[in-house]
């Protein structure tokens, strides 16, 4: 077990899919509210703790959704968001041994009600990225979320967003809720970041059926799709072919999965059967600090509980760096680390 885990903190690691709004340590969360006068259901850091991390599954998808509100009303300002972006970067560096990392955020969804300007917020993050990363050996990009809940005028102002700032993000993504929200509906938002170059990831087929992902495949026709969990349930396996043949990645996020239920055991999780039906595919902690998860943690369950070998981990890390969507420079540089 020791030896395991040392070998797998000891790999570097490259990172597609964690949410900035899952990354906000505890602590970080009681020293801005102070600073700022926010109220808390405690100030306390070990009760506060017990609200802000989920301590076992859930009851669906929706209801760990409901528990970023805490992580969100840390979002109040620009050193605020300077300062979560910087300490995302630094456990993932530092503790996990991430040499490349995509973050990603809903702007709707972190700046909803604060009153703070889209665009100088995303420059925030864009800066605390480039200090970050001068003087260490340590990748990191910025994918812009479109939150379906939030309504079709939301979706399509952060798409008009992420096209205008095409020079400084590197992706895009549709999230949240899929069944209410299918994938078709974005079908014309999808074809202008596709004109404007923007690659595009789909939160699909965490819940619901295998349909699901098939429909965003064929109307949203995007790079990478994240979790896809329910793609393995299609009995013909047409769903798989279709990955495999667009060379579509996959994201997977194991105890994530597990934490919403979209699988009921970790050992139920297909990451095993992606890998042997030869799709590309990544593994990521999706919201660290929200599942008390890191990426050492995803590698090792994934051993340990889904039964990949240390060959499996390393071909999801190959998949994850070909897959980025950073510059294809920036890629040949970060390469040179694994």
């Amino acid at each position: 077990m020791t030896g395991l885990k040392d070998a797998i903190k000891k790999m570097p690691k490259a990172e597609l899919h964690r949410h900035l709004e899952g990354c906000v340590r505890v602590p970080t969360i009681i020293d801005i509210a102070r600073r700022h006068g926010l109220k808390l259901p405690t100030f306390d850091e070990a009760g506060l703790t017990k609200l802000a991390k989920l301590s076992g599954p859930m009851g669906s998808l929706a209801e760990v959704l409901g528990m970023f509100e805490l992580a969100q009303s840390a979002f109040v300002s620009y050193e605020a968001v300077e300062r979560i972006t910087f300490e995302a970067m630094e456990d993932a560096f530092t503790k996990e041994n991430i040499r490349l990392l995509e973050l990603r955020y809903s702007p709707d969804f972190m700046l909803k009600g604060k009153g703070l300007d889209w665009q100088k917020a995303l420059d925030v993050m864009l800066g605390a990225i480039r200090d970050f990363r001068r003087s260490l050996p340590f990748f990191c990009g910025i994918i812009v979320i479109a939150s379906r809940s939030y309504g079709m005028e939301s979706a399509l102002k952060t798409v008009d967003f992420a096209v205008k700032n095409k020079g400084g993000i590197i992706g895009f993504d549709f999230a949240d809720d899929e069944i209410n929200y299918p994938s078709p509906l974005y079908a014309e938002a999808a074809g202008k970041l596709h004109a404007a170059g923007i690659p595009l990831t789909v939160h699909s087929g965490e819940e619901g059926e295998y349909t699901q992902v098939l429909e965003t495949i064929n109307s949203l026709n995007p790079g990478r799709i994240g979790h896809g969990v329910k793609s393995v349930e299609d009995p013909s396996g047409k769903t798989l072919s279709l990955i495999k043949e667009r060379g579509i990645t996959i994201e997977t996020n194991p105890f994530s999965n597990y934490l919403t239920r979209a699988v009921k055991r970790l050992e139920d999780h297909p990451l095993k059967k992606f890998i042997k039906a030869g799709v590309s595919v990544s593994i990521s902690a999706d919201d660290p600090e929200i599942l008390d998860t890191d990426l050492n943690k995803e590698y090792l369950l994934a051993v340990e509980k889904i039964g990949l070998s240390m060959d499996d981990l390393a071909y999801a890390n190959k998949c994850a760096l070909a897959a980025s969507f950073l510059p294809p420079g920036i890629k040949q540089e970060a390469a040179k680390l694994f």
